[in-house]
C-alpha cells in the first residue's frame, strides 16, 4: 500500500509536469512564430521530445503500478492452514479475519508452572485486521527475509503457493503483555555479590554470597505455543525456569580484593595542626571505591581545605616560601595516594610538584594541590575497581590500593635522579625597620640568619616495572626543575652610639 501511494503521487505529479509542459510548449510556439520563426520549429521539436519522454515515463509508471498489484493470490496459496488460494486481497482479507475469528472465540493459552495455572482466552487479545502487515509477517516468517520488507513484496508470497504461518502473537495482538506479567511472577532477577569494604576494621572485606535468578527462555516458550498453534484451538505449554548466573559473583569479589600495593610517608616531626590536617584529608579518601574506567579528582575527594571544613594552620609554602595556611599538610596527603598509585600500576592524569622540595619524599615525586589552581587526578585504568584505605598513627601517613591482584611476579618502583644542580645567588639581607626581630638584632652591623641559601636543581623521575626481581622495563614519568632559593639574613635598624660596638655573632652572609 505504502508504494502504491507513493506511485499514485509520482504518477499525478507526473501529469501534472506533462500537462504544464504541454500547455508551456503550446503558448512558447505561438510567441516564437510571431517573433523568429525558424527558431519556432527547433523548440517545437525539443519540447516534443520532452513530453514524449513524459509520457512513456507516465506510462512506465502506470505499468510497473498495474504488476507490483497483481491483486489475486496463487491457487496454493495458505495462511495458517487458512486456504486463501485464488482470491484477491479483499477477499483474503474477509476469509482470513473470519477464520482468525472463529479461533479466537475456542482459542485457550494455558500456562502452567509447579501448581499454578493462568488461562488466557479471547478477552486478553484482540484480532490483527491488518491483511497486508499479516500478509507480511508470513512472507517473513516463510522466507527468513529482513524485517525491511517492503508491501510490494507480498506478491512473493502470493506467487509462492507456499502454506506459511504466522506467529500466534501476531494474529492474536496483547498476548505478548498478558504472557510477560504471567512471567514476572515467577521469574527472579539474579542478586550480585557484594564487596563491602571497612578500612578501619580487622577484617578490611566482607563478601557476600551472590544469588541464582530464574528466567524463562522465551524463544523456546514461543515455539513451542507457535507449534500447537498451527493445529489445536487449546495450547497447554509448562512453563520451564532456567538458573541465571549474576553478573558480579562471589568468586569474582573475592579476586579483587588484594593488596596491590601501598606507600608511607613520615609524620612524627610534624606539627600538631600539619598532623591534623593530613589525618582528616586521608580520612576523607579512606573507604573509596573507584569502579574501572572512573577518575578521581583528590581536592573534589578531600576539598575544600578551609577552616569551615575542618581543616587548621600549619605551614604551607606560598609564592616559594614556608609560611603559615589552612591546609598545610594536605599535600602530604595527595603525595602519600600518588605514590601508592604509581606502585599499584594506575594512571595518572594531573600531579604537580611544588615550588619548593619537600623532605617526605624523593624530588620529583611529590604531588602539590591547591585549590582552584593545582589538582592531583587520576583514572582506574583497571578492567576491576580499587579499593583505597588511607590512614596515620603516631609515626607514618599511609595509604594502600586493594584491587586485581598483581600480574605474577610484578612490582613496580620509583627512582629520582638529579641531572644538574642550579647554584643560588647568596643572601638577601633585610633590615628590620619595623622592629620584628628586636629580640634578636637592634643596631647596624647585627645580623641574624632567617634562612639559609639553598641550590636549585633538575630532576627526572622514573617508573619501573619488575618481573619476578629483575628490572624489564623503565619510563621517565617527571621532569621537574626546582628553583634555587636565596637565603634570608635580618639585620638591625639603629645606627649604633659612638661608645657601643654591636654584637657580633657567627651569621656568615653570603655574596
Amino acid at each position: 500500500m505504502e508504494n502504491n501511494v507513493k506511485s499514485k503521487k509520482r504518477r499525478k505529479r507526473l501529469t501534472r509536469i506533462y500537462k504544464e509542459s504541454k500547455f508551456e510548449n503550446k503558448s512558447n510556439l505561438v510567441n516564437e512564430n510571431v517573433k523568429r520563426v525558424s527558431k519556432s520549429t527547433i523548440w517545437v521539436g525539443a519540447t516534443s521530445a520532452i513530453s514524449i519522454i513524459l509520457l512513456l515515463v507516465i506510462v512506465g509508471e502506470v505499468y510497473m503500478i498495474d504488476k507490483s498489484n497483481i491483486g489475486q493470490l496463487s491457487n496454493n496459496a495458505t495462511i495458517n492452514g487458512v486456504d486463501v488460494g485464488g482470491l484477491n486481497i479483499s477477499k483474503a482479507s474477509e476469509k482470513l479475519v473470519t477464520a482468525f475469528s472463529n479461533k479466537a472465540e475456542k482459542f485457550r493459552l494455558i500456562l502452567n508452572y509447579n501448581d499454578r495455572k493462568w488461562v488466557l482466552d479471547g478477552d486478553d487479545f484482540k484480532i490483527n485486521t491488518d491483511i497486508y502487515a499479516i500478509l507480511e509477517e508470513a512472507y517473513i516468517r516463510g522466507s527468513n527475509s529482513s524485517n525491511d520488507i517492503k508491501r510490494n513484496n507480498i506478491d512473493k508470497i502470493v506467487k509462492s503457493g507456499e502454506d506459511v504461518s504466522v506467529a500466534f502473537n501476531y494474529v492474536f495482538l496483547g498476548l505478548d503483555e498478558k504472557i510477560e506479567n504471567i512471567l514476572s511472577l515467577i521469574e527472579k532477577e539474579p542478586i550480585n555479590s557484594e564487596v563491602l569494604f571497612n578500612s578501619r576494621g580487622k577484617t578490611k572485606f566482607t563478601i557476600t554470597d551472590g544469588e541464582m535468578g530464574l528466567k524463562v527462555d522465551r524463544y523456546k516458550l514461543y515455539n513451542e505455543i507457535n507449534n500447537q498453534f498451527k493445529n489445536n484451538d487449546i495450547i497447554n505449554v509448562d512453563l520451564v525456569l532456567e538458573q541465571v548466573e549474576p553478573e558480579i559473583t562471589k568468586e569474582y569479589n573475592q579476586k579483587v580484593t588484594n593488596l596491590r600495593a601501598g606507600f608511607s610517608t613520615a609524620v612524627h616531626d610534624n606539627t600538631g595542626g600539619r598532623k591534623s590536617n593530613i589525618k582528616l584529608a586521608l580520612a576523607k579518601l579512606d573507604g573509596l571505591k573507584v569502579n574501572p574506567g572512573e577518575s578521581i579528582s583528590f581536592n573534589y575527594i578531600t576539598g575544600p581545605h578551609s577552616a569551615e571544613n575542618g581543616y587548621k594552620i600549619a605551614k604551607i609554602i606560598y609564592n616559594g616560601k614556608f609560611t603559615d595556611g589552612v591546609g598545610g599538610g594536605v599535600c602530604q596527603a595527595s603525595t602519600t595516594l600518588y605514590n601508592a598509585l604509581l606502585k599499584a600500576g594506575l594512571q595518572i592524569d594531573e600531579v604537580n610538584k611544588h615550588t619548593l622540595p619537600v623532605k617526605y619524599v624523593p624530588l620529583a615525586l611529590d604531588a602539590m594541590v591547591s585549590e582552584y589552581v593545582s589538582d592531583l587526578r587520576f583514572t582506574n585504568n583497571l578492567d576491576k575497581p580499587i579499593f583505597i584505605s588511607a590512614y596515620t598513627d603516631i609515626e607514618r601517613a599511609y595509604v594502600d590500593i586493594y584491587g586485581a591482584e598483581m600480574d605474577a611476579g610484578v612490582e613496580y618502583k620509583t627512582r629520582s635522579e638529579v641531572i644538574r644542580t642550579i647554584p643560588h645567588g647568596g643572601d638577601n639581607v633585610m633590615v628590620d625597620t619595623n622592629k620584628e626581630y628586636s629580640d634578636k638584632v637592634l643596631f647596624k652591623g647585627e645580623y641574624y640568619r632567617l634562612s639559609s641559601p639553598k641550590d636549585g636543581c633538575e630532576v627526572k623521575a622514573y617508573l619501573q616495572k619488575y618481573k619476578d626481581g629483575i628490572m624489564v622495563e623503565e619510563k621517565e614519568i617527571r621532569h621537574e626543575i626546582y628553583q634555587p632559593q636565596n637565603g634570608l639574613v635580618v639585620e638591625g635598624a639603629i645606627n649604633p652610639p659612638e661608645n657601643l660596638t654591636p654584637i657580633k655573632n657567627d651569621v656568615v652572609i653570603n655574596r
